[in-house]
């Protein structure tokens, strides 16, 4: 057994034992047949993903084994399990009979998501489901299999959110004791976070100014931006109902006169070749604009100073000379295009790309007259990226809205993140997060009301309405967005990072990862 041991290079420095599987890979029939005498599950010799977690959870088993041995009940031994994939060892110590506590958390059961994906109508019919039969015509028959053992196993089983137990009840057919949500580092940044909102806006809008060159008809300090990214999951992350309703609200603001722009993000990582001609042709000429710009401020702002102080008007004629005027004219010229700003950065690989079929179906194509704007960027964004150097933490920062309208969402990670920043959000009831927040109404509504604003983190519903009213729900939600001024887009920011936060911060949370430790603890030891 190969064994690693370290401290891990994030916050906190915590120590870290790695377990690398390749030298044990002798090893891999021995402990396929322990699991099959364990928990009669056998693993077919063509998964060699699967391989790899038995490889794991045998030397996981192993280790925690010699562990428990070597310190000889001096201390008690709680091992909290994550997911399926490390769930192999489970069954194993039970077999062994290894006295140590443990704890099983799933995040999302492996059936749900492939039922969800294959648009089966999951909640209505998550009942009736034949769970067996499903998992084995999808060909993961015996990951579901190592994931119910893993739940079973253990002392104590736990989810991540309650619509994930409802989940796990039906499909891996038993209930969660216990809900451990996600949690997150919350900065205490009041006085700042607000201030970086408008420097990484500021970002947002040079990119924007660029891609739309030769198009930009729109006033940016009236732009609002809107986005939604994750695992290029199209129906599971609600992608088909967020660009539906995007068409819907492109409508609503047309027909309302509206003078505000919205331009809608997509941060889908899929497969690309490379960057679209025409984005990198918009920016290169955007920078060019910027170039020239930037080299006449001095020169204006001395020769305006000169005729004030003379007592003198300034004109343009009087600002700038005639080869000035030709340089600015010939860049206006440069920037001039008749084709349609892109609505993708980079070129596809897919030409049956869901995201963009849906996007001309629809007819958001960034014409002059859309009031939406759309730009997918296919790749998840860094600061290593020449077209848009950006992490994305700073991105979302400097975005106004985000929207998450999913319908397979054990947690959701995404607006819970832009709650933590300051940053508003839309969810649904589907989503662990959405219902979580739900539950917090009674204490987050007060804040809101107190400061005469809109609630922070709308939940939109995908339970309970039909697919057209959920689309036209979001729609409404997002023009409802569209309407609030400046002042108010602020005191819904102070309102979330103030009063909402909190609920999110490890601090508050960690609290239920301890009660199921304890328990485990408890049933293991004996209290």
């Amino acid at each position: 057994m190969r064994v690693l041991y370290g401290r891990w290079l994030i916050e906190g420095n915590p120590q870290v034992i790695l377990l690398d599987i390749n030298p044990s890979r002798h090893m891999l029939g021995q402990w396929k047949g322990d699991l099959f005498q364990a928990a009669q599950i056998s693993i077919p010799d063509s998964d060699a993903e699967c391989a790899d977690t038995i490889l794991f959870g045998g030397l996981t088993a192993a280790f925690l084994g010699e562990f428990v041995y070597q310190i000889k009940a001096a201390k008690q031994v709680v091992a909290h399990f994550h997911e399926w994939m490390t769930g192999s060892a489970l069954p194993l110590m039970k077999a062994r009979n290894i006295q140590i506590a443990t704890v099983f958390t799933t995040h999302a059961t492996l059936l749900g998501r492939f039922l969800c994906a294959g648009q089966t109508d999951f909640y209505n019919n998550l009942p009736y489901f034949d769970v067996d039969k499903e998992a084995g015509q999808r060909g993961i028959y015996h990951r579901h299999c190592l994931e119910r053992a893993a739940a079973h196993s253990a002392q104590v089983f736990s989810t991540v959110s309650e619509i994930t137990a409802d989940e796990s009840e039906h499909l891996l057919k038993i209930k969660a004791e216990i809900v451990l949500p996600n949690g997150l580092l919350v900065e205490d940044n009041m006085h700042e976070f607000q201030i970086l909102h408008v420097e990484a806006k500021q970002k947002i809008n040079q990119f924007v100014l660029g891609h739309f060159s030769g198009h930009y008809d729109f006033d940016i300090d009236k732009t609002v931006y809107f986005f939604t990214a994750g695992r290029y999951e199209f129906l599971n992350k609600g992608v088909d109902v967020f660009l539906e309703s995007l068409a819907r609200l492109n409508y609503k603001l047309k027909q309302a006169r509206s003078d505000v722009t919205v331009v809608a993000f997509l941060i889908f990582p899929t497969t690309h070749s490379n960057y679209n001609t025409a984005t990198l042709h918009g920016q290169g000429v955007g920078n060019q604009l910027r170039d020239a710009v930037e080299g006449l401020k001095s020169k204006i702002s001395e020769r305006m100073m000169h005729k004030v102080l003379a007592g003198e008007m300034p004109n343009t004629t009087s600002l700038l000379d005639a080869a000035e005027l030709v340089q600015l004219k010939r860049s206006i010229f440069a920037a001039q295009r008749t084709d349609l700003p892109p609505v993708v950065t980079h070129n596809l690989t897919d030409p049956a790309d869901p995201i963009t079929s849906a996007l001309r179906r629809l007819n958001l194509v960034n014409d002059r007259t859309d009031r939406v704007k759309v730009i997918f960027h296919p790749q998840f964004l860094n600061k290593a990226n020449p077209l848009f150097p950006m992490e994305y933490e700073e991105f979302v920062r400097g975005c106004h809205l985000g929207v998450f309208p999913s319908y397979y969402e054990p947690w959701g990670y995404t607006p819970a993140e832009c709650t933590i920043m300051g940053i508003p959000s839309i969810t649904t009831n589907l989503s662990g997060f959405g219902r979580f927040i739900e539950a917090l109404r009674p204490q987050l509504n007060p804040h809101f009301e107190k400061k005469g604003v809109q609630t922070g983190v709308y939940v939109a519903d995908r339970r309970f309405k039909s697919l057209d009213e959920s689309i036209e729900q979001l729609a409404c939600m997002m023009q409802d967005f569209t309407k609030l001024d400046r002042r108010e887009r602020i005191t819904q920011r102070n309102v979330l990072k103030d009063s909402v936060a909190q609920y999110l911060d490890w601090k508050e949370l960690a609290k239920y990862y301890t009660k199921a430790r304890v328990m485990a603890l408890e049933r293991t030891y004996g209290k």
